[in-house]
C-alpha cells in the first residue's frame, strides 16, 4: 500500500510541475498540497513507532502549509 500511495505521490508532483509550467498557479499548488498530504501519510505510517522523528515531520509539513498558503493568497491577488 505504501508503494502505491507513493507512486500516486510522485505523479501528482509530475502534474504539479506540468500545471507549473502551463502557469495554472492554483492547480500547481493543489498538486503539490496533496502529494505534500500523501508524502505525510506515508512518512507517519513508515515512523509510528519513533515520536520524535514523527513530530519534526508533522512540525515541517505545519510550515510547508503556511508558505503555501501564503504563497496562494499572493498570487490569487
Amino acid at each position: 500500500m505504501i508503494k502505491v500511495m507513493a507512486i500516486f505521490s510522485n505523479i501528482l508532483l509530475v502534474i504539479g510541475i506540468i500545471f507549473l509550467i502551463t502557469l495554472n498557479m492554483v492547480m500547481a499548488i493543489t498538486m503539490f498540497v496533496l502529494s505534500l498530504v500523501i508524502s505525510l501519510t506515508i512518512f507517519n505510517t513508515l515512523f509510528r513507532d519513533r515520536k520524535g522523528m514523527r513530530i519534526t515531520i508533522n512540525i515541517s509539513f505545519i510550515i510547508v502549509l503556511i508558505a503555501i498558503i501564503f504563497a496562494y493568497v499572493t498570487l490569487t491577488k
